[in-house]
């Protein structure tokens, strides 16, 4: 491939991957402006003023592009369940670097080689990120058998600290993580809001955003605990039931983008193998890189938008 088409073609694919990414991420969950709205309120004193704003301030602040990428992986190894150590992760990226540059010199050369270790470097992060979906998806699976435990324990006489213990302790295994280090969180003397934004921080979850905002809310106005608990159990019981739905219902739609988005590069290497010089014109002459490069960095727009289409937000 002409170098300056590698490089026309890697311009197009990042700006692409860039520009999807800056929409994406400007679209947040419609709830979660609401929810915190109800939050916004003064804190009683200022230790619990420092103590809960004090993830924020962290979130805030700003430093170099080496410091905000270290501060990207530790919060990603901390979402994923993980021990938040960079050593063995970059130690992980750069094994999986030079395996795919081993695989990829012999194939590609020079390009082969430098495309498959910027591959592999990049995917541990993949993986990271699939292993905090996954994550996610089962805390908010087993999310209200979790809160009926809480009512249940609140019912038969315990204290709000002892129902999160028992769900620290005895809970499903989606949460019990999470509720019990809330619970060491309240032990050691945290502020119910700093508990609780510590809890968010790690697993940004709208249904746990649910529950602290309304336990935290029953904690300033009073009320009965366990009917509120009881309600908004109710509430992520159907909240789970229309993800299933709208999963069901996006499903062929999903696998369509799969098999599309896959499609042409199946049929690229069937051709290539049956008759070889077929594909030359794309990979020799430089009209055909710019036409591969253009084909390539649109293939991958059209999936990232038919992916933010089906991805409907509950």
């Amino acid at each position: 491939m002409n170098p300056r088409a590698f490089i026309v073609l890697l311009m197009f694919f990042i700006m692409g991957v860039v520009i999807i990414s800056w929409f994406v991420r400007r679209q947040e969950h419609p709830l979660r402006g609401r929810l915190d709205s109800l939050l916004d309120k003064k804190p009683e004193n200022e230790e619990e003023a420092q103590g809960g704003s004090m993830l924020r301030r962290a979130k805030k602040a700003r430093g170099g592009l080496l410091a905000r990428i270290l501060d990207f992986t530790r919060l990603k190894l901390l979402r994923a369940g993980g021990s938040i150590e960079l050593r063995p992760f970059f130690t992980r990226m750069g094994i999986f670097a030079l395996v795919a540059g081993a695989v990829g010199g012999p194939l590609g050369g020079q390009k082969g080689l430098l495309g498959g270790m910027v591959v592999g470097a990049l995917l541990p992060y993949v993986l990271l990120h699939l292993k905090f979906k996954r994550r996610m998806a089962k805390l908010e699976n087993d999310l209200p058998t979790a809160l009926q435990f809480i009512v249940n324990a609140l019912r038969a006489g315990h204290a709000m600290n002892s129902a999160l213990a028992i769900v620290g302790s005895e809970g499903p295994s989606g949460c019990r993580e999470e509720f019990s280090q809330l619970n060491d969180s309240l032990r050691l003397g945290a502020p119910l809001s700093q508990a609780f934004d510590q809890l968010l921080h790690r697993s940004p979850s709208v249904d746990l955003r649910f529950m602290s905002t309304a336990m935290l809310i029953q904690r300033e106005t009073g009320g009965n605990l366990t009917e509120i608990l009881d309600q908004l159990n109710a509430v992520v019981m159907e909240r789970k039931k229309m993800r299933g739905h709208v999963s069901a219902l996006t499903g062929q739609a999903r696998m369509g983008g799969y098999v599309v988005g896959a499609l042409p590069f199946f049929l690229a290497g069937g051709m290539y193998v049956m008759n070889p010089k077929y594909l030359d014109p794309l990979l020799t002459k430089t009209l055909g890189n710019y036409v591969l490069a253009g084909a390539l960095t649109m293939q991958v727009l059209g999936f990232l938008v038919m992916k933010k289409i089906i991805n409907i937000k509950i």
